[in-house]
């Protein structure tokens, strides 16, 4: 049994190995193909007699922490063929991947998992996080002078890029994004199995002026809104983008002024009959002011815990440099900024 980095004439082979999880080949492909960060080195492999049977992968981040863009590998795609299961595969992949992050420089780690005492013992520690329900969002009010316009990226790229790094670069853990990471995420942000990866992306615009955005799918059969900025003082702006996705999870005719091709709101619905009471799940506790604003207009937020992430300090030297702490100190300090209700990681930039 040989462990190592896939050669790049190998990806077919670990997409085919991957296929046999989801049974979905292309959902895993997205990622080799759009990941302007996707290296061959990083996608690691337990090789048996010429067959791979078993894959990690590292998806390569920046992280906002304490206003720098700090190096994290993502860990995912972790898959072993079943009649090689029980062996230690997946065990000692874990170890190529640390060993891999520290050589590739990644100060930190982020997965997220369901069996948590398996990556415990690798160094991940869980750290809970609030997912919001909104579970009225049909009923907020609506800006009389807001109008959803449909999100083209060649038009709206800068504008939705600056809304995002004004709004997303005030909180901690956020992914920094250049314009090919971007253009990357466009193409695999809400990649889900069986679902494929389309997205409702809406803008919010008043007096012509763009004032928020947000992201919509069904993630994993949920509406969820995966992301959204807006400028300073314009939450009722983003009431009006999430009382659009609970009317269009919930089948409701919608009164709001849309503008463009507004067909993917049919990805948000259900199979509830229309009209009844929808359900939007987002981050907002980070956010005191439009956790305020939404409670104000009679949908507060409902905080669901997500116990199933998991975060690990890879080069706590470095981190000791960076915030000139000793590297015990650092570790502890990163680990109280992973687990601040005022951090922040997109459901759009899970891998």
């Amino acid at each position: 049994m040989e462990f190592r980095a896939a050669r790049p004439s190998e990806r077919d082979a670990v997409l085919d190995l991957l296929a046999l999880w989801y049974d979905e080949r292309e959902f895993f492909a997205r990622y080799n193909r759009n990941d302007p960060a996707f290296r061959d080195e990083l996608c690691l492999i337990a090789e048996d007699a010429g067959r791979i049977v078993g894959t990690v992968q590292i998806f390569p981040r920046r992280i906002n922490l304490q206003g720098q863009a700090v190096p994290m590998g993502g860990i995912g795609s972790v898959f072993v063929r079943e009649d090689y299961r029980h062996r230690g595969l997946a065990s000692e992949l874990m170890r190529l991947a640390v060993r891999t992050m520290e050589r590739e420089g990644f100060e930190v780690s982020l997965l997220f998992a369901e069996r948590l005492t398996f990556y415990n013992q690798f160094g991940w520690r869980e750290v809970t996080r609030n997912f919001s329900v909104l579970s009225s969002a049909a009923s907020l009010p609506a800006s009389p002078t807001v109008e959803l316009e449909v999100f083209e990226p060649a038009r709206d790229l800068d504008t939705v890029a600056r809304l995002h790094r004004d709004y997303s670069g005030r909180f901690n853990v956020t992914v920094v994004r250049n314009e090919a990471d971007w253009q990357g995420n466009l193409a695999f942000a809400g990649n889900v199995p069986g679902a494929g990866c389309d997205e409702y992306f809406v803008l919010a615009l008043e007096y012509g002026a763009t004032r928020a955005y947000a992201r919509a799918l069904r993630f994993h059969g949920v509406p969820m809104v995966m992301e959204y900025g807006y400028e300073p003082g314009s939450e009722s702006a983003v009431l009006t983008l999430l009382r659009n996705f609970a009317e269009a999870a919930s089948g409701i005719e919608t009164s709001l002024r849309l503008r463009g091709d507004h067909r993917k709101r049919a990805l948000l619905q259900g199979e509830s009959r229309a009209g009844a009471a929808s359900v939007v799940v987002t981050h907002t506790e980070h956010d005191q002011s439009l956790e305020q604003a939404l409670t104000a207009a009679g949908c507060a937020p409902m905080h669901y815990p997500d116990n199933n992430y998991m975060w690990r300090v890879i080069l706590p030297e470095r981190l000791g440099e960076r915030f000139a702490m000793a590297p015990a100190a650092a570790s502890e300090y990163a680990f109280s900024i992973f687990e601040s209700s005022r951090s922040l990681f997109w459901t759009a930039d899970r891998f």
